[in-house]
């Protein structure tokens, strides 16, 4: 094992005033360098992380990049272990670490740091839109970031909050609250790892969903939302993919059943269609209770609605500023997706040492 350290600068629309380190793996603490920027008015706060990498598992790249091979191999490795820390993070947590700010250039203007339009009408009036990229520099950025081991800290340790408390109440990301992390996120880290192979790549695509659902919540609800909901249904295609007992068809080809463990509620029949998997997944996973399954209900409704019968979910086709009962419910439901998209995913992970 040839092992490289890095620190990276990392974003979250939360503070991190603490430090969270988990084992020998990677550490996050505030960013508090000298000349760092920092704004009260821009959401993306920066956070810093320290990780390392096995450079023997550098990746190979194409022969069209053989010039570059080191930097490309060393820098694909470096990125993916970045991204994957990050998903996983903002996956077992209320909160969105991205490991960027996005791509591309764009038009923009100089933002005051005081937010009175009226002081700075002058300031706004004057100015031209300009190109801008989408990168957090400094200069000595690099001087900053550059370390061979684990920094000690200074900060204190992350506040860790009861695990079911943690993902129901006020699970929102927000500038006027600081990080924490539920209280089992070691536990759910350390089973991470200790999965086998096929298992650790589930939960990345899980993850890799999750964050997906989260970026695109204001800008494409309806995607949003079944994105969210495809994240828990690879779980649930995951964990029943080989669990074939109980059940019993009639007819081999056509798959028509004649037992299964689950059975109509009002007529009796075995059904084990994609519904059924995904409310018997939750109730395993989540909650059993029948307020909850009715939750799960609304939920696959509104998924069926959306897939099949073109709808969108209020707010992505217009403008309205007027309120609505069915929008306040939409919103809801949305949230507690997200919300039910985590807890099905690390209540798995923590339940799948006894598998």
């Amino acid at each position: 094992m040839k092992i490289k350290y890095y620190r990276s600068i990392i974003f979250c629309r939360t503070p991190l005033e603490t430090n969270f380190r988990f084992n020998d793996l990677f550490q996050i603490y505030p960013c508090d360098f000298e000349n760092s920027p920092k704004s009260e008015r821009n959401d993306e706060i920066p956070i810093v992380i320290e990780y390392w990498v096995d450079e023997d598992e550098n990746p190979e790249v194409s022969e069209d990049l053989i010039d570059i091979k080191s930097f490309v191999s060393s820098s694909t490795n470096q990125i993916n272990k970045l991204n994957r820390i990050t998903r996983l993070l903002t996956a077992t947590t209320n909160h969105r670490f991205s490991s960027g700010l996005g791509s591309g250039i764009s038009w923009g203007i100089t933002l005051p740091e005081q937010n009175n339009f009226e002081e700075n009408e002058e300031e706004y009036n004057n100015q031209s839109s300009q190109n801008f990229i989408n990168l957090y520099y400094y200069p000595n950025m690099a001087k900053d970031l550059k370390i061979t081991e684990f920094s000690k800290q200074i900060h204190s340790d992350s506040k860790l909050v009861s695990h079911k408390e943690y993902f129901i109440n006020d699970p929102f990301d927000d500038k006027t609250k600081i990080i924490t992390f539920p209280n089992t996120i070691k536990s759910i880290l350390e089973n991470y790892l200790n999965l086998d192979i096929a298992s650790r790549k589930i939960v990345d695509t899980v993850a890799h969903l999750i964050c997906n659902g989260i970026d695109l919540k204001l800008k494409m609800k309806s995607i949003s939302f079944l994105t969210l909901v495809s994240s828990i249904e690879t779980l649930v295609n995951f964990e029943y993919k080989n669990q074939k007992e109980g059940i019993k068809y009639a007819c081999n080809d056509c798959q028509t059943l004649q037992e299964s463990p689950i059975k109509c509620k009002n007529c009796g029949r075995p059904i084990w269609g994609v519904r059924a998997k995904f409310k018997s997944f939750l109730k395993t996973y989540v909650a059993s209770s029948s307020y909850s399954v009715k939750k799960y209900n609304r939920i696959y409704d509104l998924r069926c609605n959306i897939v099949h019968d073109g709808l969108l979910l209020l707010g992505d086709e217009q403008f309205d500023w007027t309120k609505s009962e069915k929008e306040d419910s939409q919103w809801l439901t949305h949230i507690e997706t997200i919300q039910l998209a985590r807890l099905s995913l690390v209540n798995w992970i923590l339940l799948r040492q006894n598998k």
